[in-house]
């Protein structure tokens, strides 16, 4: 009998710790297109950057560490999409300053890359970026 309560209390702690899962990521570049006069300029090239973003489901939350912390509260989940050998999510948040903006993450998976795509309605960063236990 004691093997039982042992068994079920370590299935209860594994199904905690798989529910409460957070993706860290190391972002490696960024890029940036603004809207001007009603259309989006090139991106820029990408730019060498060593941070960290994190996505947590369970708080509902997209962090992004860079000189200035960019917080993103997830107010709608969208349905997972796969195109061009990606799949990518997508969120409608609001930021740390109570501006809305659109996310996505792409997730490259024959590459082991992703990027996520952070749009404003007068501006789009995308960072380069892969994912760390």
């Amino acid at each position: 009998m004691k093997k039982i309560y042992i068994i079920v209390f370590a299935v209860f702690l594994f199904a905690i710790n798989a529910q409460a899962q957070s993706f860290r990521f190391e972002v490696s570049a960024v890029s940036l297109s603004v809207k001007q006069g009603g259309n989006w300029s090139a991106f820029t090239p990408f730019k060498e950057a060593k941070i960290v973003a994190t996505f947590n489901p369970e708080k509902n939350t997209i962090g992004v560490y860079s000189e200035i912390p960019q917080y993103f509260k997830i107010k709608k989940y969208y349905d997972r999409k796969s195109e061009n050998g990606k799949d990518i999510d997508g969120f409608d948040c609001m930021d740390n300053n109570g501006e809305f903006c659109f996310i996505e993450i792409h997730s490259h998976q024959k590459e082991n890359m992703h990027q996520l795509y952070i749009t404003y309605s007068d501006r789009i960063m995308v960072y380069n970026m892969k994912y760390k236990k």
